[in-house]
């Protein structure tokens, strides 16, 4: 069930709350958990809410709609527990920020690029245009940035505009009010019923060329160091998510519907496909994935490679391992 939804207070941010809890709250320990958007993406987290699995750990959660360019500053500052702004949180690590990455439940955003005007036919020409993201530094951002470095594009030659959670991409496409706007597949499948996306073309699908782990867990290192086994029961929770969402098709688009009402079940089902196919393996991502993914990222935001951390004071896959070997181990299964 869901409890009173009610405003962040304006220190902290400027989106908003929606507490949800399974039943009695009394002996639960309250964590707060930063989600950038209501979509597939974030299925995991929304599955361990609804099936309990983060109850079964003795948490109450509470999201807390909020971009990467604003969940990771929160982390940091310790207004949330964690956030599921995972590339964002890696470029903070790179400059310093002393967080680490524990799970990600996908390696390949779903994310397409769009004009909103005819005459914009190829990726090439949007040097100079204004390219509409959700948050400064998130993965709109940075998957745009690695797509243009890819296709021998200076990612700085176009200038990137914040629209906010929530409908602001989509407002951007349906108006016109941007030359360029990155979309996800969840923003595509709402647009096309409605023809909004009749007016431009799509530049470019990213989901074949654009590797990077996504949507993650990012959590304080000292948090981790302090108390590793608070942290292994929040990913056992999450990873359960993951289970149940690539195991339960129907109910999966069921529980996304539920956070997202504006969206058709039939849109969210077709988003579902795409976002089941990059799944990872229980959350882990490969090292050599891993690797790829710092030095790309690195030279994008100007780290240079001397100054690149060891990929262990950036990632710690170590609980995530341990959880699907003891669930593996017990033969647990995600019941519909």
């Amino acid at each position: 069930m869901f409890r009173t939804i009610k405003r962040v207070a304006p220190v902290l941010f400027t989106g908003v709350v929606i507490a949800s809890t399974m039943g009695s709250a009394q002996a639960l320990e309250k964590v707060r958990v930063t989600i950038a958007a209501s979509s597939g993406n974030y299925s995991p987290y929304f599955a361990a809410i609804e099936k309990g699995y983060y109850k079964e750990e003795g948490f109450e959660v509470e999201i807390i709609k909020a971009g990467g360019g604003t969940a990771t500053p929160a982390l940091m500052s310790g207004s949330v527990d964690f956030s599921t702004s995972g590339a964002s949180a890696l470029s903070a690590i790179l400059r310093g920020a002393p967080l680490k990455l524990v799970f990600f439940p996908w390696d390949r955003p779903t994310y397409q690029v769009w004009s909103t005007t005819k005459t914009i036919t190829k990726l090439s020409q949007i040097k100079g245009k204004a390219v509409g993201i959700q948050t400064r530094g998130d993965t709109f951002e940075i998957s745009m940035r690695m797509l243009l470095q890819k296709q021998g594009i200076n990612p700085n030659s176009v200038a990137y505009t914040p629209l906010g959670y929530g409908s602001g991409r989509t407002a951007a496409i349906t108006a016109g009010s941007l030359p360029v706007v990155v979309l996800s597949q969840f923003d595509v499948e709402r647009l096309r019923p409605a023809g909004g996306l009749k007016n431009g073309n799509m530049l470019f699908n990213m989901y074949n060329v654009v590797r990077m782990p996504y949507t993650g867990i990012a959590v304080s290192a000292d948090a981790l160091a302090k108390n590793p086994e608070r942290v292994k029961r929040f990913v056992r929770a999450c990873i359960k998510g993951l289970a149940y969402m690539a195991a339960h098709k129907d109910g999966t688009v069921k529980i996304v519907s539920k956070y997202n009402k504006r969206t058709p079940p039939a849109a969210i089902a077709i988003e579902y496909v795409g976002v089941r196919a990059s799944k990872t393996d229980g959350g882990v991502v490969p090292e050599e994935l891993q690797r790829d993914e710092v030095r790309v990222r690195a030279a994008l935001i100007g780290v240079k490679p001397d100054k690149i951390p060891a990929l262990s004071k950036i990632f710690d896959f170590r609980l995530a391992m341990e959880i699907n070997r003891e669930l593996a181990a017990s033969g647990w299964k995600p019941t519909e």
